[in-house]
């Protein structure tokens, strides 16, 4: 029986992701319950006719060709999204701090998420998605490396949070 080795200590950079996760997660569940807000205010108090001209003179006019029950749902629905994605980042940033290695496989599935996101929101045009794609991949290469991997438990600890010096042998 081996024992166990102490747990490596947090790469800041761990800490830095850990504190944007949570407060990305509040901003996620403030946006959920505001938009879960707003359909329900939709749905009951404004009539067609007055949503239907809010909508087009805001520059919308094939918006308001939906309806107030279709627009009311679709807030709804993304309201629902944004508040999952609001609470799954919450548990990523505190799984962070703790080293957790479920949150380590949550980081990757939730960057690769946000990466598909831009990569939909720039086909559409929202070309300033570029910015949060390459933070996606730049998330996803943080979190691969050795010494983050160690940390959360997915790979062979590294003193230091040092990679090991090669083995001296090039043969194969």
């Amino acid at each position: 029986m081996t024992a166990m080795q102490p747990k490596p200590k947090r790469p800041t950079g761990v800490t830095i992701l850990g504190v944007l996760a949570i407060l990305g997660a509040l901003g996620g569940l403030l946006s959920g319950v505001a938009l879960i807000g707003l359909g329900l205010l939709l749905g009951t108090l404004v009539t067609d006719a007055a949503i239907a001209n809010a909508i087009a003179t805001s520059g919308y006019p094939g918006l308001s060709s939906l309806g107030v029950g279709t627009i009311s749902a679709l807030l709804l629905a993304l309201g629902g999204v944004v508040l999952i994605l609001g609470i799954l980042y919450l548990a990523v940033g505190i799984g962070f701090f703790s080293g957790k290695g479920w949150a380590w496989t949550l980081g990757i599935i939730v960057s690769v998420v946000g990466i598909i996101l831009d990569v939909v929101q720039i086909g559409f045009g929202g070309y300033s998605s570029i910015v949060g794609l390459i933070i996606g991949f730049l998330i996803i290469y943080y979190l691969m490396r050795p010494h983050v991997k160690a940390f959360f438990g997915r790979g062979p600890a590294m003193a230091g949070g040092m990679q090991p010096p090669p083995t001296g042998s090039s043969t194969p």
